[in-house]
């Protein structure tokens, strides 16, 4: 191609073909980085929200309380019952899944109900009828609060789930982009060699057919490597299997049936749920002594029944993740290798504080995916409504 104004053109279509597919780019960073923040966002106050939920109903039972004053109980109700109305408007704001909005709403229908039943239990005990106010609130009181907690975890699982596949479609797109301005560049330069350099490749063809291949020694050829030329001669990467999906409806089936339990001979089957949806060899509930001093293995699964008794008891200050836990009330992990598989150690949180630690020991690295982390602390979630605090516990024989 010998005209140099053509030239010139071509050179300026791969320079906005380049530049355009770094502005793509970009873009689509900046709108993932946006999700993240608005995730986060939703997370702390989803968390903020479940510890409402589980203050409202510890506030609510001290209506019949003996030595309570009913009065100071009934501002707090009303003060925590605004104070979750407003969380949940803000959670909504960070959410861009239909699924997650759909569970918020739901927590906030649920409101409405809770209030129905605080009524009618505030007008039972201003007339003394306690043994009656007691019904209401330990039954219906009760099974609406739980309805709360569990649609505000839902709405989180449901909002982790959409962000993981809203990731996964930007990389899809930052690589056809990026594709997309390699093919145009190679396409100008292709075009910007000479007609007659292109028929020289068939003459050099048959003249290196006639003569022997020149030796080439190890550092020519990490030359030529670099340069692209036999980058074909190595053997690619093997490529990393993706990581099965979180089951969200199972997730949700699991937590719903949790909330239902009555008779504590039901847990070991649900967390032999869990666990396959966690990808998990094993669990442990670790719960505190009424002193808050040692944690101790009151059931296991995926063991032989009797490694509870085998564990022994952990020391609060013990250097490990399930003390930490318990400590610091955050989720701690332990990253697994090719001879030992990973830990993840969620704290059971209570209206009294860390009532005990759920520890998982989970294989194929599942302790570093996201949404494995976040089903496990809504696990831990949903256990903690089913232990009771530590002063009223007394210690149980570990059953698997």
């Amino acid at each position: 191609m010998a005209r140099t104004w053509l030239r010139l053109v071509l050179v300026m279509a791969g320079l906005a073909a380049i530049a355009a597919a770094g502005f793509w780019t970009w873009s689509v960073e900046s709108h993932a980085r946006g999700l993240d923040a608005a995730l986060a966002q939703a997370q702390d106050e989803g968390r903020r929200a479940l510890t409402d939920a589980l203050e409202l109903r510890a506030a609510q039972q001290a209506y019949v309380a003996t030595g309570q004053g009913e009065d100071f109980w009934f501002a707090r109700v009303d003060a925590l019952g605004k104070d979750l109305d407003e969380v949940l408007a803000i959670v909504k704001g960070h959410l861009a899944s239909p699924d997650a909005v759909a569970a918020v709403d739901e927590g906030a229908a649920v409101m409405q109900d809770f209030r129905q039943v605080d009524a009618r239990a505030r007008e039972l005990t201003r007339g003394r009828q306690i043994s009656q106010a007691s019904d209401v609130i330990f039954g219906d009181g009760f099974d609406v609060t739980r309805k709360l907690t569990a649609a505000i975890s839902r709405a989180l699982t449901a909002e982790r789930v959409a962000r993981d596949a809203a990731a996964g479609e930007v990389k899809r797109q930052q690589t056809m982009a990026l594709a997309g301005g390699a093919a145009a560049v190679a396409l100008v330069l292709l075009l910007l060699i000479p007609a007659g350099h292109r028929d020289a490749p068939e003459q050099a063809i048959q003249i290196s057919s006639d003569s022997a291949p020149l030796p080439l020694s190890a550092e020519s050829l990490d030359d030529l490597n670099d340069l692209g030329v036999v980058s074909w001669a190595t053997p690619a990467a093997p490529k990393t299997p993706e990581q099965p999906v979180l089951d969200l409806k199972a997730l949700a089936a699991v937590c719903n049936d949790l909330a239902r339990v009555s008779d504590t001979r039901a847990i070991p089957s649900l967390l032999e749920r869990a666990a396959a949806l966690l990808d998990a060899t094993g669990i442990v509930l670790w719960v505190a002594d009424p002193d808050g001093r040692e944690l101790t293995p009151i059931m296991v699964h995926g063991y032989p029944p009797q490694m509870a008794s085998r564990l022994g008891t952990i020391a609060r200050e013990a250097a490990n993740v399930t003390a930490s836990a318990y400590r610091t009330g955050l989720v701690q992990t332990v990253k697994g290798d090719s001879i030992a598989n990973g830990a993840i150690a969620a704290p059971l949180v209570g209206t009294g504080g860390i009532l005990g630690v759920m520890a998982i020991e989970m294989k194929n690295g599942g302790e570093q995916r996201e949404p494995l982390l976040a089903a496990a602390t809504i696990f831990a979630s949903q256990l903690s409504t089913l232990v009771g605090p530590p002063s009223a516990r007394p210690r149980a024989e570990a059953a698997g």
